[in-house]
Formats: structure tokens, sequence, C-alpha cells
């Protein structure tokens, strides 16, 4: 079952091997909207709204972004291949709406159903669409990246905020202990 867990308001934070089954049994488009959430960090908002100018050789560009400011992410080499598969369309939205003129593009809601299907069909509990943005950023850090390179990737004006995005294991606290010189 999809949603947030232990009651913190927070969506779950996957492991690799999660992200990896859910990027295998959902369907397109669904499936290359949740890779690029997985694979940048954005939010689904944002890699829903994306058109095919926004994939450039070695970035996307995140036009309609919650900041309302513009970002290029780095195309991770997995998500380079998730793209070059897919068929997207050349021109317009990425993901455009098959209701009609109303929505422009598909909407987080219709990925959220599809999300909760796949990871009930796994049994993967407490997964939203935003889990790839907290376990991109997650993985980010735990691979002891630096802090302000992930805020601009992700696109926080503010630490604080992106520290709310962080999970922190045990281990990490160990390791933070462990590190005392005295």
């Amino acid at each position: 079952m999809a949603g947030k867990v232990e009651g913190k308001g927070q969506a779950k934070v996957l492991t690799p091997a999660e992200v990896e089954q859910v990027l295998t049994y959902a369907r397109e488009p669904y499936r290359t909207a949740i890779a690029i959430a997985a694979y940048t960090g954005c939010r689904m908002g944002e890699a829903i709204a994306l058109k095919a100018e926004n994939i450039q050789e070695e970035f996307i560009i995140f036009t309609k972004t919650k900041t309302g400011e513009t970002r290029a992410v780095p195309i991770h080499p997995k998500l380079r291949a998730i793209l070059a598969d897919a068929a997207l369309p050349r021109t317009g939205y990425l993901f455009p709406s098959q209701g009609g003129k109303r929505l422009p593009h598909i909407t987080r809601q219709v990925v959220d159903k599809e999300l909760r299907a796949v990871c009930e069909g796994l049994g993967i509990e407490g997964v939203g669409t935003h889990s790839f943005r907290r376990t991109a950023l997650t993985a980010m850090k735990d691979a002891n990246t630096p802090i302000k390179n992930i805020a601009a990737i992700s696109g926080h004006k503010s630490l604080n905020e992106l520290a709310r995005y962080l999970e922190v294991s045990e281990g990490d606290k160990q390791r933070a202990i462990a590190v005392l010189p005295y």
C-alpha cells in the first residue's frame, strides 16, 4: 500500500532494489516519469511537466518548478538509456494528457495510481510519488555529496528545507559519533 510512513508525513525512502523493482514493473509512460524523478531528484510535478526541448544532450532543464526558477540537472547514464528506449514525443509535452485540451500533460495523481498498484503487487509499503525525490536526495547524501551540491540539484533554497528530505539512519548517527577525535 502506498502512502506516508510512520505517521511522519514523509514518503518512504526506497532501497536501490526497490527502485529497480518499481522501474521494472511500472507501465509506460509512468515508468519514464518515475525514472526521471528517481535519477534527478525532481518533484513528480516537474517530471510530468517536461517538454521534449527540456531534454538536452547532457542535462534535463526543469523550467516548471515549485520555486519558479529554472535548473539544469545532469542526465544519469541509466536515465539516458531509459529515455532512449521510451517512445517519447519529439515535440510538446513528454507526457501528454489523454484527456483532451483541459490538461496538457498527465497528472501526478495518475502516476500515483500506477505507483500504488505496482507497489501493492510488490509488497512495498509507504511509497508515494515523492519517495523518488527523497530517495535520490538521500542517496546523494549517503554518497557524501556536499549538501550545497544536492541543494543545487533539488532546487532547495534553504538547507533546512533540504534537510527535511534526507533520511538519517542509525548507521549515519553511529558514523557521526565515530568521527569525534577525542
